[in-house]
């Protein structure tokens, strides 16, 4: 049944006013484009005190690192692109990690930068019909690194390469590519934490620089930070600017941050399962250490069959409580013997047997508890944020039988949704839905509309993925709010000590800090009633 309603959700998406296939052909030109165009941008807001302080520092090549998600980098970039095209206009390369984030960004330069012909560029366009149609004479154009690389640097690739072992890449590029000149004037490379080493966004800012392209990079993220990361980044950029979340003006902008940790009893069997699987991972681990050495314990090899059953196992262990117990239901790790062995101790079942009746009797203990907080809470917007795509596709089709195809929309990686599918769930969710189920693809770089509520299923892995997730209700609304969380512990797991050790690295890297409360399901109050709790 599931099943059939995933199925049914995409024929939904497909067929309904938010797919982006008609939308996505509309972003790309028609006509041929027969010479050069330039644009000049006329921003249709004004930016924030501290948007503009922002901008008011950016003099030249610029990398600005740390403005959370959801504090509006792209609306700085549009206010530098009108600032340098106030008195001449000019030829502008808009980099995105993906086809979605990247048909958001072709919207916006549309919508709010009066720019009507800036065109998005993919790799579903062919190169053929792109060389065809002259697109890249177009002065407004948002593309992947990948399709940019390929039409424009390829054929120097081994040019590029050997200048990046230099230690001026920027001048051995203009030295290996003395003719080369860079199409645009401009380029804004956004979600630009990628860009480092053998990459296609790295090779295009090194020939961008080395041809005298001015060049703004945007980034939400603090691994950026890292003294090898730096060291290759200003190599390109002249002007670094680092923000913090503790910035006044910028802590002034924000409503305040709230995580209430919900507490939720583990089924008695579920429970079980969980401790067995210890065991076995216990005496995998001691096989492990005593065939390949303790160094093999991490669970980054893959050369040896051992460890990795050992990090599936481990994988396993932890969605069987994070995620649910259905969401660890096709894993194949419970073809190893140790999962399907008769246990003296489990009355003669083997642990699959087990799990297999802690699935019947409880398909998913924190489906029912998202369920309810979403029905308790008042909001105009949630987020239900989970881990496995299998557990979205669950909680999603679930979600459906409750609020309806419309009111639901469901975003996860494009093993499951194409690029186009995705661009179609989140312009649903800005149109109509008022609820998101997503994986970590919505964690990062896209455009999400304003949300006020937000549940995570499980807990962030690592500080990146927290702030991320918390970036998506933390933006501005005109109002001074609390921007609200739930997020969903199993007792007597790993979970809590999870979540506390990640929200600590959290406030150490970010400075980033957050009222924390915990609740038992049952004691939450209803939609309208005061909430008493004690903060930790």
């Amino acid at each position: 049944m599931l099943r059939n309603g995933w199925r049914k959700y995409l024929e939904f998406l497909g067929n309904s006013l938010y797919s982006t296939e008609l939308l996505a052909s509309s972003l790309a030109p028609r006509y041929k484009i027969e010479k050069e165009q330039r644009v000049a941008v006329k921003i249709g807001y004004s930016l924030y005190p501290f948007q503009q302080r922002i901008l008011d520092r950016v003099m030249g090549d610029a990398l600005i690192i740390g403005l959370p998600t959801g504090l509006g980098k792209t609306y700085v970039a549009g206010a530098f692109l009108a600032r340098e095209t106030a008195q001449y206009p000019k030829r502008i390369l808009f980099l995105t990690p993906s086809i979605p984030l990247g048909v958001q960004q072709t919207l916006f330069a549309r919508n709010n930068l009066g720019v009507q012909e800036a065109y998005l560029i993919s790799g579903t366009l062919p190169p053929g019909r792109r060389k065809s149609l002259g697109v890249w004479n177009a002065g407004y154009i948002v593309t992947t690194p990948q399709t940019f690389f390929n039409d424009f640097l390829a054929e120097h690739e081994q040019e590029i390469r050997q200048a990046k072992k230099s230690e001026d890449p920027v001048s051995a590029l203009r030295e290996f590519m003395p003719a080369y000149k860079f199409p645009f004037d401009i380029l804004v490379a956004d979600e630009c934490h990628g860009y480092i080493g053998e990459t296609d966004g790295y090779s295009i800012l090194l020939s961008a620089k080395a041809c005298g392209a001015k060049i703004l990079a945007l980034s939400a993220t603090p691994q950026l930070h890292a003294p090898s990361r730096l060291l290759e980044l200003k190599r390109i950029f002249g002007q670094i600017e680092v923000f913090s979340i503790n910035d006044p003006d910028i802590r002034s902008f924000l409503p305040e941050r709230s995580i209430t940790i919900v507490r939720l009893y583990v089924p008695q069997k579920l429970l079980m399962v969980y401790n067995q699987l210890a065991k076995v991972i216990r005496d995998y681990r001691e096989r492990v250490k005593s065939a390949y050495g303790s160094q093999h314990l991490k669970g980054y090899c893959k050369k040896h069959p051992l460890c990795v059953s050992l990090l599936a196992l481990r994988i396993m262990r932890s969605r069987i409580v994070e995620d649910g117990a259905s969401s660890v239901l096709n894993y194949g790790i419970w073809r190893v013997r140790e999962l399907r062995q008769s246990l003296k101790e489990l009355g003669g079942r083997s642990i699959y047997d087990l799990y297999r009746e802690a699935l019947k009797s409880s398909f998913n203990h924190k489906f029912a508890a998202t369920k309810e907080i979403l029905k308790r809470k008042s909001f105009e917007k949630a987020i239900v944020f989970v881990e496995s795509v299998e557990c979205a596709k669950q909680l999603g089709t679930i979600l459906h039988g409750v609020y309806g195809l419309e009111d639901v929309a469901v975003l996860v990686g494009k093993g499951s949704m194409s690029m186009e599918q995705q661009a179609s769930a989140l312009l649903q969710f800005k149109e109509r839905a008022r609820i998101l189920v997503s994986t970590s693809i919505g964690e990062e770089g896209l455009d999400i509309p304003v949300a006020d509520l937000e549940v995570w299923m499980d807990p962030p892995s690592n500080p990146k993925k927290w702030i991320q997730r918390f970036g998506r209700i933390l933006r501005h609304s005109g109002k001074k709010k609390v921007a609200s969380i739930y997020a969903l512990i199993s007792l007597m797991t790993h979970e809590r000590r999870k979540l506390l050790s990640v929200m600590r690295r959290v406030e150490k890297v970010y400075g980033f800090t957050q009222f924390v409360r915990e609740e038992d399901l049952a004691r939450m109050p209803e939609k309208g009633q005061k909430e008493i709790t004690g903060y930790l």
